[in-house]
C-alpha cells in the first residue's frame, strides 16, 4: 500500500511540475511574441533587433543567454525613455543567423551594416557581458562610427593564452545539456541559488533573469558565444589593443563580480582612458546599485552626445 501511494505522490509531482512547466513556457513565448521585433539582411544573414523611442541611437551587444527581448530589458533599465533603443539578437540568438564565423569582429560588421541599413552615422554602443567583446571592436575597428561606448559587468581582455591554457580554463559558458526549456525552466526554478551564487547577486528577483526563457531559440548563440566569443579577447590579445580607443568610454562595473571578474578592468582601466562607476557589491547584475549606474550612464550620453 505505502509502495502504491508513494507512486502516487510521484505522479502527481511529475504531473504537477510539467503542467506548471506548459503553463511558464507558453508564457515565456507569448511574451517574445508581444515585441515589435523587425528584421533586416545583412552580409552575415538575418538579423531580428528591436528598435523603440527618439534621441541619441543606443545599440545594444546583449549578453550570453541573450537576445533582442533581454537587450531592450536591459536598454530600457539603463538609458531610459529619452534616447533611441536598438536592441538586435547578436548571432544566433532570437531570429539571427548564426554565420560559419560568428566572431565578435564579424558581430561588430553586422551592426555597422545595422547602422547603415537604419540610417545612423554615429551611435552609441552598451556591451553587456559577453557583449563586451563586439562593442570594443566597434571601438576599435569603427571609431567614426562611435560616439561611446558603454561596457556594463563586461569582460576584457587580461592576457594572451594559447588554445592549450584556454581547453584548461574549462568552459567558457553553461553546459549544452541546460540550454532546454525544460532543463533551464526546473533549473530556475528549484536550484535558483544556483545562479545566484554563479551571478553574485539575487538575480531571480531581477527582470533580466525571466529573459533567459525561453532556451531554445537561444541554443546556437550560446554555443557561439561558448566557443567563440568569450575566448576571442584572450586568444587573440593582441588585436585588441586597447590603448589606441579613441572614443568616450564608460565602465560600470561591480568589484564582486564573480562571472566578468574586476581584476580584467583594472588592467582594462590601465590601459584606456574611460569614466567609471565602479561599485563595491553587487555581482553580476550591479544589484542594488540601478540608481546610479543609470546615472553615470545618462551622464555619459548627455556629456558626449
Amino acid at each position: 500500500m505505502w509502495v502504491y501511494l508513494l507512486l502516487l505522490i510521484i505522479v502527481g509531482f511529475i504531473g504537477f511540475e510539467l503542467y506548471q512547466f506548459r503553463r511558464d513556457i507558453t508564457a515565456a513565448y507569448v511574451r517574445l511574441n508581444r515585441y515589435e521585433v523587425k528584421s533586416l539582411n545583412t552580409s552575415f544573414g538575418k538579423m531580428n533587433y528591436l528598435d523603440e523611442g527618439s534621441g541619441e541611437a543606443v545599440i545594444i551587444a546583449h549578453g550570453i543567454f541573450g537576445g533582442y527581448d533581454q537587450g531592450m530589458t536591459s536598454l530600457r533599465q539603463v538609458v531610459g525613455d529619452k534616447q533611441r533603443k536598438i536592441s538586435p539578437s547578436r548571432f544566433g540568438y532570437i531570429g539571427s543567423d548564426l554565420p560559419e564565423k560568428p566572431t565578435p569582429n564579424n558581430q561588430a560588421k553586422a551592426f555597422i551594416e545595422l547602422m547603415d541599413q537604419l540610417q545612423i552615422k554615429k551611435g552609441y554602443v552598451l556591451g553587456t557581458s559577453a557583449g563586451g567583446a563586439t562593442t570594443l571592436r566597434m571601438a576599435l575597428d569603427y571609431p567614426d562610427r562611435i560616439k561611446g561606448i558603454i561596457l556594463l559587468s563586461s569582460g576584457a581582455p587580461d592576457k594572451k593564452r594559447t588554445p592549450a591554457e584556454v581547453k584548461e580554463m574549462g568552459l567558457q559558458g553553461p553546459p549544452a545539456f541546460i540550454v532546454n526549456d525544460f532543463i533551464l525552466w526546473f533549473t530556475m526554478k528549484h536550484f535558483g541559488f544556483v545562479f545566484n551564487k554563479m551571478m553574485g547577486s539575487t538575480v531571480s528577483t531581477n527582470s533580466l533573469f525571466e529573459t533567459m526563457l525561453p532556451a531554445t531559440p537561444r541554443r546556437k548563440g550560446v554555443k557561439a558565444d561558448s566557443e567563440v566569443t568569450n575566448t576571442d579577447m584572450t586568444l587573440n590579445y593582441d588585436e585588441y589593443p586597447l590603448e589606441q580607443i579613441q572614443v568616450p568610454l564608460l565602465v560600470c562595473h561591480a568589484k564582486d563580480d564573480p562571472m566578468a571578474k574586476y581584476e580584467q578592468i583594472e588592467k582594462l582601466l590601465q590601459r584606456v582612458e574611460a569614466d567609471t562607476a565602479i561599485c563595491e557589491t553587487g555581482g553580476h547584475t550591479i544589484d542594488g546599485n540601478g540608481d546610479f549606474v543609470d546615472r553615470a550612464v545618462r551622464r555619459f550620453i548627455e556629456k558626449t552626445k
